[in-house]
């Protein structure tokens, strides 16, 4: 794997980050060999390497299917870049996502879709990506609704389905999932960078928090039990020459498909998004909660709990506004829907500004609070270090839920 931890391609900001130290990879059967030999005697190894440093121009293939009604679209991406064959990872997938966009092109959306290939998933630290967004960041802001990365899917031998999502979409996404044709199971959680429970992590293909659009994945996996498990939930073949056509079990691929299908059309044709941001407020009280809790009064984060107090009743009124609307696209109550994942998504996932890109590493929900935890435990000058990034992150959030909460009150009365 690449072992940059910057997100696409570096800027002039990040660009000293590049590891400026040789780092070789070498095959098991290697490194059993030199295991043996370094047991015993002194052994000499001499690793020759040769660094370059360039950038160049990969293709990013995009489909892009209008609505009939909004300007408003999903956007739905895979990897095109593989390991060997790659045929679980990437190409059915590749596979599926053409499917979809031959689907919705034959029978338009209200909303639109968005269909990317992305270059550069694993040696480019998802470069491709990472720079359509860059790209198209005021679009995607204005615009964009959700992001469906579509991965490793079609798996011969998967036992359960998998999901991650963000809170405004749970249970819209649950929903379609328990109709499949397997059991839901948990989401795996094998550390920070995959993320969190149900959570979305630094993974995937996640370039699109900064601009607000609330992320889905699911699909078929292995157990961590399973004979025939391997890391992230892939089979043990993942990223190796056994990855093969053989490893495909097109009946599950066809099923998964037909899910991915349903979660579009959901997103694309009912009159309101099925987005519930009553879902994303309590997630950032539960956090700020518990952050506060950890800090011992060290930070006062009732800033915080007043402007989640205005935008929870807020929301309860603009829930009943926006389940009376009739079958057409209610733009009114999609403008704020996207307002609200504007503010409320960069605020609870994201450290950098929301038209940067934070780290390919592990991290936490409201990442620029959790210092205000160490509080109790620190001393010296270091704690009033702390001390001030807590507090500049309390106004943050604050400022990040005050605006989402004028936004709905905003709406609510235009509609009086």
């Amino acid at each position: 794997m690449i072992v940059s931890p910057i997100w696409g391609s570096p800027s002039v900001d990040d660009a000293d980050e590049l590891p400026d130290l040789p780092v070789a990879e070498i095959h098991q059967s290697d490194g059993e060999w030199l295991a043996e030999r370094l047991a015993g005697d002194d052994v000499e190894v001499a690793v020759e390497t040769q660094a370059r440093t360039e950038q160049r121009e990969l293709p990013c293939p995009v489909a892009r299917i209008e609505g009939t009604e909004s300007d408003r679209y999903t956007v739905v991406g895979n990897h095109i870049d593989s390991w060997h064959e790659g045929v679980t990872d990437n190409a059915s997938a590749v596979a599926t996502s053409m499917e979809l966009a031959r689907v919705f092109a034959e029978n338009p959306p209200k909303r639109g879709i968005v269909v990317g290939f992305w270059p550069g998933h694993s040696m480019g630290r998802y470069a491709g990506s990472a720079r359509y967004a860059d790209r198209n960041w005021l679009d995607l802001r204005e615009n964009g609704i959700a992001y469906l990365h579509i991965d490793l899917n079609g798996l011969d031998g998967a036992d359960h389905l998998w999901a991650q999502h963000m809170a405004e979409v749970g249970d819209e996404h649950l929903d379609v999932l328990e109709d499949g044709p397997l059991p839901l199971g948990v989401a795996r959680d094998d550390g920070g960078l995959i993320g969190g429970g149900s959570r979305p992590g630094r993974n995937s293909d996640q370039s699109f928090w900064g601009a607000g659009l609330s992320s889905l994945l699911s699909g078929a996996r292995f157990s961590a039990d399973h004979e025939d498990a391997g890391p992230v939930g892939g089979g043990w073949w993942w990223h190796t020459p056994a990855d093969t056509r053989d490893k495909i079990d097109f009946d599950l691929m066809v099923e998964e498909t037909r899910l991915y299908t349903a979660i579009v059309s959901r997103l694309s044709n009912s009159p309101v998004l099925p987005h519930d941001y009553r879902e994303t407020a309590a997630e950032i009280r539960a956090l700020t909660e518990q952050i506060d809790a950890e800090a011992e009064g060290e930070v006062d984060f009732s800033p915080v709990y007043d402007r989640l107090d205005r935008l929870d009743a807020a929301l309860e009124e603009f829930v009943t506004v926006a389940t009376d609307a009739d079958d057409g696209v209610d733009t009114g109550v999609e403008d704020v829907q996207v307002r609200l994942g504007n503010l409320l998504i960069p605020a609870l996932y994201m450290e950098s500004p929301a038209y940067e890109h934070d780290p390919a590493l592990p991290h936490e929900l409201l990442p620029y609070l959790r210092v205000a935890e160490s509080l109790p435990d620190r001393t010296g000058p270091r704690s009033g270090f702390a001390r001030t990034k807590a507090v500049r992150g309390v106004s943050k959030l604050a400022h990040r839920v005050g605006e989402a909460a004028d936004a709905v009150e905003a709406f609510l009365d235009s509609r009086a």
